[in-house]
């Protein structure tokens, strides 16, 4: 860590810190001092709605997915959301079972059949057995109203 000491055009003076981050911050708290310092009970309310099971409430900071995790075997698609709690512990919820679709629509030139084959293909090809998928045939009208 580097201490210099700074001046602007305003002719003010103070410390100016850079932080290598290969070591704590020696008289800056951390984020689990600051929660001890001001928890004012929240931790206990938290512990006592998760041994009730009741719905815990946080503040959602990021939404992200991931398709990169493997649950038995397969790649699934995982949405992770990231919070703070009323205590201000940090919180990751992980969603799994989000089944994922996409429409297609079938050139009127082509027969179903074919479209099909062709689409089991491509993405045989591409998934190369990691993913299970389906097919599902939705009829739909498009024009004005």
């Amino acid at each position: 860590m580097h201490t210099p000491t700074t001046s602007n055009q305003k002719h003010r003076t103070g410390l100016l810190i850079y932080y290598n981050s290969t070591g704590l911050l020696t008289g800056i708290p951390s984020r689990n001092d600051i929660m001890a310092e001001f928890d004012n009970g929240m931790t206990v309310i938290l512990q006592q709605s998760l041994s009730d099971k009741q719905p815990i409430h946080f503040m959602l900071t990021e939404v992200s997915d991931n398709t990169s995790e493997y649950v038995n075997g397969i790649s699934s698609y995982i949405l992770h959301i990231t919070g703070t709690l009323i205590n201000g512990q940090k919180a990751v919820i992980k969603i799994t079972g989000i089944k994922l679709f996409f429409d297609v629509e079938v050139p009127e030139e082509m027969p179903l059949s074919t479209f099909k084959t062709r689409l089991v293909n491509i993405l045989s090809n591409t998934l190369k057995g990691t993913s299970k998928f389906g097919i599902e045939n939705i009829s739909a009208s498009y024009g004005l109203i």
